[in-house]
């Protein structure tokens, strides 16, 4: 992991008094800041048969109890609702919890897990859930939460499940989501924190989230708290209910891929989660203690919402207070630690919040170009909010190099919130200039940048019609950044922007409203009359890709977002070219062995893929992975999986019918739902008595065979459904009721992820059985790319 790039854009202000280590002998314990907090370890997000994982809260609590000291039970709210043998799963999971409770010795959890295309959160000891279906829009969730006044947590926010929409800062619900899990995984290695989740975790602080960090294991087999060695560190007074809900309420936690080690941070005298009230220029001391027998730490770095502080490579102690002092350059700071051990595992301790009493702040400060020249008009946006629950009548001052620019009165209603005000400045020497923004005439944030004499290329990228921006447009746009030209984003409309060298069109994507895909008029006219270059690449909806190419006349068109690398002439980026490998799963009891495989084999070879028959799912270097109908894959599998479909592969993965209970719905669902999947495997048989070939099981879908599928069931906006049947039907024919209700017979879809595609099909179609009367469409699926 990269930690020497994590700091925020902002320049450094503070001034560092002074700095001392001191190598402590003896236990470090609560006791050395006269407190009597303990640490307890526990996993704050886990799943059991009572929605998508395996066993039941009884006995994920018994399990727990073995391996450390709290466990939350967060099923997933849309399952919640349908009983169990006529029992709320709701209350059955709660009595469980308070039956597994033992003061001193376990402390169990109750929760739910909401989930929506902005984000996942979780939301801990309540009778009363919310339910996408419902409610499935963040803003609806965050009334929900205030209404209820329950404590909640934002789960592993990133590109794939979501991050709450950049984390829009809503005054009143942080009052109640406290927690970000910035360490999400059930898989054997304790690697759990990743890069992406670590800079969210900024991201929500810059937003002014009040959020402590947790690392959880989000188990969803027979693994609770056993998975790996992450765990959230809980400072609590004692091991009870009261004393650890007390410690969540209060942020006093840290995420830790290590399973024992000891983290205190304090801040004045104040432990790590705590809100400390300090004006401008005050004198803040900071005090870390660590320790863990034998396993030193290597690196340790002090993060602000300044940037990095402090920063110790090669510290090789496994116990040691760091005591440091700095003052204040502004009325809204935080800190925290970063440790990354000898060993490789990773520790990020809660923040210490320093704030003027003043309840009007200022917050997410940007520039823009972010590398301003000497030529540019700067923009500075930034948003205003009351987090009060009285109204304020404030005057707001903005100061460029300490001379008053700016100057208006607001009046703020309780917890209200004023996004991406701006403001405009001229164009300015090359060198430092300080923002500073005052709510009645005391500094509430700073801003530092530096104006160059010249700069790169201003890009302006498309967000504004559905556009297909994937992890590889991303990669792409990163590497822009790195090699000095400027990202811009239009606000409303594509039209009317000045000094802009590109504009780079990613067209849209097949899921989304065709009513925001299409272009206005004036937006064609601005680009078609664009004196600089219109870059127009492929999305995944070939329909508007032919569409923008019609329109737009003066557009140079990729095909692949890869060709902008040259275009660019972006040098030392090394594009990763996957292998013309296609990987078959034959170690988990799959349909269909290779014996059955002939013909689809040799068409691969035809097309120049190499096949490999594979029975464990690891280092999985190539373009495609097929799974039919496997069982008993382990969590490092399944991580292996996601990461193939992340960096570029696809993934064809395939169940069957429940007939004789022949399919593995549940284990096959466990892939999808780490993927974040909009559409999962149905516990049913699809028969079809007007379009079959020769029996009701053997369904014909636009003239595809499917011998004794299942159905799809979409639980999410961003698929597509390549074949669905109108004439088939559902049925439960295992006869155990757990087959769902569908619409309209669905046999296969297909939805993007990172970098990568998932095609999501019934059952299998390319057995020897089936491959010549369905070869037209299996070579669709092996065309695409």
């Amino acid at each position: 992991m990269r930690v020497a790039c994590k700091a925020t854009a902002r320049m450094l202000t503070f001034l560092l008094i002074v700095t001392m280590i001191v190598l402590t002998m003896g236990t470090v314990s609560a006791q050395d800041f006269q407190q009597d907090f303990q640490i307890f370890y526990g996993n704050l997000h886990s799943h059991t048969s009572f929605s998508d994982g395996r066993g039941t809260p009884e006995e994920a609590y018994e399990h727990a109890r073995r391996y450390g000291d709290v466990l939350a039970v967060t099923d997933h709210c849309y399952y919640l609702k349908t009983p169990i043998n006529g029992t709320s799963k709701v209350l059955r999971t709660i009595q469980a919890a308070r039956n597994a409770t033992v003061p001193g010795k376990f402390v169990g959890l109750q929760g739910f897990e909401w989930t929506a295309g902005s984000g996942h959160i979780n939301v801990y000891e309540t009778e009363e859930i919310i339910t996408r279906d419902e409610k499935g829009d963040l803003k609806d969730f965050y009334e929900w939460i205030v209404r209820v006044k329950k404590l909640a947590q934002f789960n592993h926010p990133g590109m794939t499940f979501g991050n709450f929409q950049d984390f829009v800062y809503y005054p009143e619900a942080d009052l109640y989501v406290n927690l970000v899990e910035i360490g999400n995984g059930s898989a054997s290695r304790s690697d759990t924190i990743s890069d992406e989740m670590f800079q969210n975790f900024i991201l929500a602080l810059n937003r002014g989230w009040h959020v402590s960090p947790t690392a959880n294991q989000d188990n969803h087999r027979e693994n609770w708290l056993s998975a790996n060695d992450s765990r959230t560190g809980i400072l609590a007074r004692d091991l009870t209910y009261e004393a650890i809900m007390d410690a969540l309420w209060n942020r006093r936690t840290f995420a830790s891929e290590d399973k024992n080690v000891k983290v205190f941070f304090w801040g004045d005298g104040a432990i790590m989660g705590s809100i400390v009230r300090k004006s401008p220029g005050s004198t803040v001391k900071l005090k870390l203690t660590y320790e863990d027998p034998s396993d030193p730490a290597d690196t340790v770095i002090l993060y602000s919402q300044s940037g990095i502080l402090f920063r110790a490579d090669n510290f090789a102690k496994d116990k040691f207070t760091l005591e440091q002092e700095f003052q204040l350059p502004d009325g809204y700071e935080w800190f925290f630690y970063y440790i990354k051990q000898k060993d490789g595992d990773e520790i990020v301790s809660a923040p210490i919040w320093y704030e003027v009493a003043q309840p009007v702040k200022v917050n997410y400060v940007r520039i823009g170009p972010s590398r301003p020249s000497i030529r540019d008009t700067v923009t500075v946006t930034y948003d205003v909010y009351n987090s009060s629950n009285e109204a304020r009548h404030v005057k707001l001052s903005i100061k460029v190099d300490g001379n008053k620019f700016f100057e208006e009165t607001l009046d703020l209603k309780p917890y209200a919130v004023m996004y991406d005000k701006r403001v405009t400045i001229e164009p300015l020497e090359a060198g430092k200039h300080r923002i500073d923004f005052e709510v009645n005439d005391q500094i509430v944030q700073n801003w530092t940048f530096e104006v160059s004499e010249s700069a790169g290329l201003r890009v302006l990228v498309d967000r504004l019609h559905e556009n297909d921006i994937n992890q590889e447009v991303l990669s792409f746009l990163e590497a822009l950044q790195k090699n000095g030209h400027e990202i811009l984003y239009p606000e409303t409309v594509l039209a009317g922007y000045d000094n802009i060298d590109v504009v780079l069109l990613i067209t849209p994507s097949k899921a989304g409203l065709s009513f925001f895909k299409d272009l206005m008029d004036m937006e064609i006219e601005w680009l078609n009359n664009f004196k600089g270059h219109v870059y127009l690449v492929r999305g995944s909806d070939a329909e508007y890709f032919e569409i923008y190419k019609q329109l737009i006349k003066n557009a140079k068109v990729f095909e692949d977002v890869r060709n902008l690398f040259e275009e660019f002439q972006i040098s030392g980026v090394q594009q990763r070219k996957l292998q013309p490998v296609v990987f078959i799963d034959q170690g988990h009891e799959n349909d269909y062995t290779s014996r059955y495989l002939t013909k689809l084999e040799s068409f691969l070879k035809s097309l120049g893929k190499e096949v490999r028959y594979v029975t464990k799912l690891t280092d999985l270097d190539g373009e495609y992975l097929i799974l039919m109908n496997g069982k008993g894959y382990s969590d490092d599998e399944v991580q292996s999986i996601v990461k193939f479909v992340l960096n570029g592969g696809i993934l064809i993965i395939t169940s069957k019918s429940d007939y004789q209970n022949g399919g593995n719905t549940e284990e096959l669902n466990l892939i999808l739902d780490a993927l974040n999947s909009p559409v999962l495997f149905n516990d049913d048989q699809v028969v079809d008595k007007v379009n079959n070939y020769g029996a009701d099981y053997k369904v014909l879908a636009g003239g595809v065979r499917f011998y004794s599928a299942c159905s799809l069931l979409i639980v999410g906006d961003d698929v597509e459904v390549l074949l669905a049947s109108e004439t088939a039907s559902s049925v439960d024919a295992d006869g155990r009721k757990d087959a769902k209700p569908v619409d309209r017979v669905v046999l296969a879809s297909r939805f993007k992820r990172g970098s990568g595609t998932v095609i999501v099909l019934g059952k299998a179609v390319f057995s020897d059985y089936d491959f010549e009367p369905n070869r037209a469409f299996i070579e669709t699926l092996f065309r695409q790319r």
